[in-house]
This record gives structure tokens, C-alpha cells and sequence, in this order.
């Protein structure tokens, strides 16, 4: 038989267990949905090298505008939020000057990576062009991208390195 402190008890833990699950849960879908990465692509370091300019794209830069150490562009269907890159009106000669002054700084071009920005979902969102790897590119409602500003990486070639959604890479 059971006493009427058992009976109390119970509901007592529902009311507890069940806001710690939901709350579980949340935390678990925030830290792998909305995230994208960088995938390395030759044919995307070629074009920006040929200083092809994405008509349906924005275009965007970080660092010095004599010295960019990252140029991206996003597509039309998405829109990067403001603050950290400065948005560039992109024609083939200022994309020739950015490119230059980049490959400039190193004094040769393989180091400097070209990436298809992808979404959560595996689709391309967007291009980059930089000598850094790493970076961390979130996905906000109404197709809002934040890409952070690029950072050295000890392996720039570890571009696409898969690491856990959310962590700089």
C-alpha cells in the first residue's frame, strides 16, 4: 500500500523531469542544426584567379582594403548580416585588385584557398577567397548568414575538416 507521500512524490518528479528533458532537447538541436561549413574547391580559387564575378551573388571583404585577407560572395537568396564585412559593388577589375593585393601579401597564389560556403541542409549558399580556413558560418531565421571573421588555422589545407557544428574551423 502506498502512502499519500508516495502519491505526491510523483507528480513532483514529472513536473521536474519534464522541463530538464524539453530544455535537453533544445540544447541538442541548437548545437547541430544551424550550422554550415567551408568545402574546399579548386574550381572556385580558379574563378575568383580569373576574377569571374557572380552576376545573381554579393560580394563582401574583410581587412584592409589594400590588404583583404578574405573576399565572399553570397548568394541573392540569402542575406549576410552586417558588421563584420564590409559589401563590395564587385566588378572584374576590383575583384583583379583584391586578388592581386591578397596573392601580393604571400608572394604566390596556392596558399590562398577558394571555398563553397554550404548550409546546413549541403546546399551552396555562397563562395570564399582566403588565405585563412577558418571561420564559423551560422544560419539565422529568414535566410540570414553570419560568417565570423577568418582566422589562421595551424593546416590552411584542413579547410572542410568536418569538425562538430558550431566549432571555428
Amino acid at each position: 500500500m502506498s502512502s499519500a507521500s508516495d502519491q505526491t512524490k510523483h507528480p513532483f518528479r514529472i513536473r521536474c523531469v519534464c522541463p530538464l528533458m524539453f530544455l535537453l532537447a533544445t540544447l541538442a538541436m541548437a548545437c547541430t542544426g544551424n550550422y554550415g561549413h567551408l568545402q574546399r574547391s579548386k574550381d572556385v580559387g580558379e574563378a575568383f584567379e580569373r576574377h569571374d564575378v557572380l552576376a545573381d551573388h554579393a560580394y563582401y571583404a574583410t581587412g584592409p582594403e589594400a590588404r583583404p585577407t578574405a573576399i565572399l560572395a553570397i548568394h541573392r537568396s540569402y542575406t549576410l548580416k552586417p558588421g563584420l564585412w564590409r559589401s563590395l559593388d564587385m566588378t572584374s577589375d576590383l575583384l583583379n585588385r583584391l586578388v592581386d593585393a591578397m596573392t601580393d601579401q604571400l608572394g604566390f597564389t596556392p596558399a590562398i584557398l577558394g571555398g563553397v560556403i554550404v548550409d546546413p541542409a549541403g546546399k551552396q549558399a555562397g563562395v570564399w577567397y582566403s588565405f585563412y580556413s577558418r571561420t564559423t558560418i551560422r544560419f539565422e531565421p529568414g535566410n540570414v548568414i553570419v560568417v565570423s571573421l577568418p582566422s589562421a588555422d595551424s593546416d590552411p589545407y584542413s579547410m572542410d575538416g568536418r569538425r562538430r557544428p558550431g566549432m571555428r574551423h
